[in-house]
């Protein structure tokens, strides 16, 4: 007689994307929450944010991304870099990873100065841990 296999299978983990939109989020200085939560403990490993629309400001604007602290993703970033695809500091390197300690929203951190345009499509890979 074969084995059944077993229908259940654990949740690992993902990838996941959200869209950071001007025309939809504005562009204020301060925190602007994505929609994209991450579950508690979820590690994430890897990233990168393809830049659709380069951001513009009317002053020296700079761009952080963040789920768990200050800028863990992306550091403050002059405008002027946001273009073209870029890394996020979770790359692929244990070191490197973020692990959620509660359910967290992909926040876009924006300083200095407000946007007024820009637009970017954000990839995270993360495994479920305890």
């Amino acid at each position: 007689m074969l084995a059944t296999p077993s229908l259940f299978i654990p949740q690992l983990g993902g990838e996941v994307k959200a869209t950071y939109d001007f025309a939809v989020h504005g562009g204020a200085v301060g925190d602007i929450p994505l929609d994209l939560d991450l579950p508690p403990n979820a590690v994430v490993y890897d990233g990168l944010v393809d830049v659709i629309t380069a951001p513009t400001s009317g002053g020296a604007a700079t761009v952080a991304l963040k789920i768990e602290g200050a800028a863990d993703l992306l550091a403050a970033t002059a405008i002027s870099s946001v273009t073209g695809q870029l890394d996020t500091v979770p790359n692929d390197a244990a070191a490197n990873a973020v692990k959620t300690t509660d359910t967290r929203t992909l926040t876009v951190t924006v300083a200095t100065a407000a946007l007024t345009a820009g637009k970017m499509n954000i990839f995270l890979k993360y495994y479920l841990s305890d």
